[in-house]
């Protein structure tokens, strides 16, 4: 027999090494040691297979779902709804949402806390997306600047030259 190498071990990759091995399995003319041999595993490993197969019927492989997520999907509209309503009728003293802000808002009103550098990967998951300033003054007076350009500058530049 020749050995079977996959280029790089995936998960697909080794679904595909068991599911092969299955095939060598079933037709019983190698030995759990040639077939080790073959697919770069040890025997205990085909032992396990040979076992997982009369368990559960099958090598194929699990699905991971992952972690339960903290908020329930009702959860995540009460938080977007939140941040809609903005950060000033939460009592912050400005209209901006920070991370601590958000976290803070969460914890209080869900009962949830969340680390703040986790909250960025909720609010993207959310829909929400980070958001310049827009670096203007507020006090800033459109109209007494159109003013200033359009009477003062070219008086300053005539004495200037």
């Amino acid at each position: 027999m020749t050995g079977w190498q996959p280029k790089r071990y995936t998960r697909a990759q080794l679904e595909e090494r068991r599911l092969a091995a299955l095939h060598h399995l079933q037709a019983g003319t190698h030995t759990h040691q040639d077939i080790a041999d073959y697919f770069g595993v040890s025997v205990k490993t085909v032992s396990t297979w040979v076992e997982r197969h009369k368990k559960h019927g099958t090598l194929n492989a699990t699905v991971t779902p992952g972690r339960t997520p903290r908020l329930t999907d009702e959860q995540r509209d009460q938080v977007r709804t939140r941040l809609r309503q903005g950060a000033l009728s939460h009592g912050f003293p400005d209209a901006t949402w920070t991370t601590p802000r958000v976290r803070d808002v969460i914890g209080q009103h869900l009962g949830v806390w969340y680390h703040r550098d986790h909250v960025r990967k909720l609010l993207r998951a959310l829909g929400f997306t980070p958001q310049k300033p827009d670096g203007r003054a507020w006090e800033r007076n459109d109209h007494r600047i159109v003013t200033w350009v359009e009477q003062v500058r070219p008086e300053l530049e005539k004495k200037g030259r």
